[in-house]
């Protein structure tokens, strides 16, 4: 079984601890929204184990990324392993993450994944998978309220 998804100091920085497919581990920075969700919201720490729920999310809306490559969002999410152990997201972390996702913006390619990953695991209970919105979405519905303006 491989070592569950969890939060490493790096000089003063949080960021999670991922086994990646064959390349080993990985260790994913995290953008500012991320790092409250899980430090402020969560009140996760340093060597906290992280659910998979939540840390696919956070791979999947570029809430945590691998700062030296240009990769692709879904495809590290398809990449990242451990779902079989580590610790089981509660009923108010996924309301958390439900609340993180609300407003969020993704990008194009990844918003059909990450719809597809609320729908399958328990984050269906706190956000509807239409709720996650693409970028090209968003900016279309601003077009369309431009338009009747």
């Amino acid at each position: 079984m491989a070592t569950p998804p969890h939060l490493v100091d790096v000089n003063g920085e949080l960021h999670l601890d991922v086994s990646v497919g064959q390349a080993g581990r990985k260790q994913f920075a995290l953008s500012e929204r991320a790092t409250a969700l899980l430090v402020d919201d969560l009140e996760y720490g340093n060597r906290d184990v992280v659910p998979w729920v939540t840390t696919r999310t956070l791979v999947l809306t570029g809430g945590a990324y691998l700062r030296d490559e240009k990769a692709d969002a879904r495809r590290t999410s398809w990449s990242i392993t451990g779902a079989d152990g580590g610790r089981e997201a509660t009923d108010e972390e996924l309301r958390q993450v439900g609340e993180y996702l609300d407003g969020l913006e993704v990008d194009d390619h990844a918003v059909e994944t990450l719809r597809d990953h609320v729908r399958s695991t328990r984050l269906s209970a706190v956000v509807s998978p239409g709720a996650v919105r693409s970028k090209r979405e968003r900016n279309r519905g601003l077009r369309d309220i431009a338009k009747d303006l």
